[in-house]
């Protein structure tokens, strides 16, 4: 006896495949939801270690910032502290600088006045030695520092001392290379500036710098090389001998010494000192010495 009914199983089947066929997108839908949540949640999850990790390193960055910061203070109070016991040091003793005491430590006997000095022998001077001359009170820091800056990074030394340190050095110090004269010079420069005109110092430093030849001071320097008095001294030869003080034992001889005028000249008409006609007449000049021409 068959009880198998084709047409029950056939409507029983159509129904489970009608539920099946609805079922089905139903699952799909929640499981693409929960997908989606999942990955809601861990995308807010990255952000929040971003934003964590992101703080941390604010917060670490600062007190580094504020660590270093602590450190130069200190470094600062120290050298500050040191600073001011190098310099209580190198200035205890030091004579109170007047005019007076210049002039009673001047080395040449041949002193000539200042308005006898040709301006091109003063602008010489400045071109070569100390071109922020007329900016600065005796101290020139900007060139200090440039220097210090030049003699660590370079195998070649440069000087940041002004004419006023020079003439301390030539006059009321000495030659020691060491920290404390070099303060005491810095200190005598600035009352020097206080006491003095430009111009007079600039007198004060021609009339006593070494110009070789046992010959100190511009009179009888002008004297030695040209054989003239110094009023009378051409751009040229102004530019000479302004050359010769650098280093008397090199620029004695003729041949370097017109090397190093060359260099002057430039420099003072770079500067605006001289015009270009000036420049040119004065380079091919080829001042010669005293000694060479008799």
């Amino acid at each position: 006896m068959n009880y198998y009914n084709e047409n029950t199983n056939k409507i029983r089947r159509r129904k489970v495949s009608s539920k099946d066929s609805v079922s089905r997108p139903i699952s799909s839908d929640n499981s693409i939801e929960r997908k989606k949540n999942i990955n809601s949640i861990k995308s807010e999850e990255i952000k929040k270690r971003g934003h964590r990790s992101r703080r941390n390193d604010k917060i670490r960055k600062n007190r580094l910032i504020r660590t270093m910061s602590l450190i130069l203070l200190v470094a600062l109070v120290i050298c500050s502290a040191i600073g001011s016991v190098v310099t209580i040091s190198a200035l205890r003793g030091a004579p109170r600088v007047t005019r007076q005491l210049v002039e009673d430590n001047y080395i040449s006997s041949q002193v000539v006045s200042t308005d006898k000095i040709p301006n091109d022998l003063k602008n010489a001077l400045i071109a070569i030695e100390d071109q922020r001359f007329y900016k600065h009170n005796g101290v020139d820091y900007k060139s200090l520092v440039r220097s210090v800056v030049h003699n660590i990074f370079s195998d070649t030394t440069q000087g940041g001392s002004t004419i006023e340190m020079q003439i301390s050095k030539n006059l009321l110090t000495n030659d020691d290379k060491n920290i404390k004269r070099k303060i005491r010079d810095m200190y005598n420069a600035i009352q020097i500036d206080k006491i003095m005109s430009k111009d007079e110092i600039l007198g004060v430093y021609l009339n006593n710098v070494y110009f070789g030849k046992s010959s100190y001071g511009v009179a009888k320097a002008s004297r030695t090389y040209f054989g003239k008095d110094v009023s009378d001294l051409t751009l040229a030869q102004s530019a000479m001998l302004v050359g010769i003080t650098n280093n008397p034992a090199k620029y004695s001889d003729h041949s370097e010494a017109k090397k190093r005028q060359e260099t002057i000249l430039y420099k003072m008409h770079q500067l605006g000192y001289i015009t270009e006609e000036e420049y040119k007449e004065a380079l091919y000049d080829k001042v010669p010495f005293k000694s060479e021409i008799e």
